[in-house]
């Protein structure tokens, strides 16, 4: 997929040896927007979060919202879709029975998964906010969150028009049955805002 710059927006490739994290703490950029928070920030006072109370902020929004954002998307050539249709359904279970497998251990009290010393009350928060399934998978699980999606990429204008989720993934059957979640999909093919662009399209199923 092509890198799409939305009109307005200007890039400057980082050409310097500095890393981005001394850039800020030099003043040379306003902010980092990253993964990792900037090691500048255990050495300088003046770089600091943008929200300071943001634990507060995110699970207020949820709350608001019921969007929790999109880790990844799991995506399939079309090519090999279309040569092992039942890949995605495999897929799928796969990552489900990995995912149950990981919060069961996560609850493993008798040794703490992580080093987090109030780890069992962030379980119990996890739990109150979320609900038995923090990280869900499926469509109708992440609707809200792929419609929030396309609407900032219209807002962004890397999308010419919206879109329907329906068109960009078929939702199939979806049930869910001793609290386990059973997908039978039927994928349909990503649609792009240039479809000249993406020759080799895939097909996508939200995680």
């Amino acid at each position: 997929m092509p890198t799409i710059i939305p009109p307005g927006v200007h890039v400057t490739v980082n050409e310097s040896s500095k890393s981005l994290s001394q850039m800020l703490s030099d003043g040379e950029i306003d902010a980092i927007i990253g993964t990792h928070l900037p090691d500048s920030r255990r050495t300088n006072n003046d770089v600091v979060r943008l929200f300071p109370n943001f634990h507060q902020v995110e699970r207020e929004y949820y709350q608001r919202t019921g969007i929790f954002p999109i880790m990844h998307l799991v995506a399939i050539k079309r090519d090999v879709y279309e040569a092992n249709p039942f890949i995605a359904k495999s897929l799928y279970q796969a990552f489900e029975t990995s995912k149950n497998a990981a919060l069961v251990r996560m609850r493993n009290y008798s040794a703490l998964r992580y080093m987090l010393p109030w780890m069992t009350d962030e379980l119990d928060e996890l739990d109150e906010v979320f609900g038995e399934d923090p990280w869900a998978y499926g469509l109708e699980s992440n609707r809200a969150n792929l419609e929030e999606e396309i609407r900032f990429l219209v807002q962004q204008g890397m999308l010419k028009a919206p879109m329907r989720i329906e068109d960009v993934i078929h939702p199939g059957r979806i049930k869910r049955q001793r609290g386990a979640l059973r997908v039978s999909l039927g994928l349909r093919l990503l649609a792009c805002a240039n479809p000249q662009s993406a020759p080799q399209r895939a097909a996508t199923a939200p995680c």
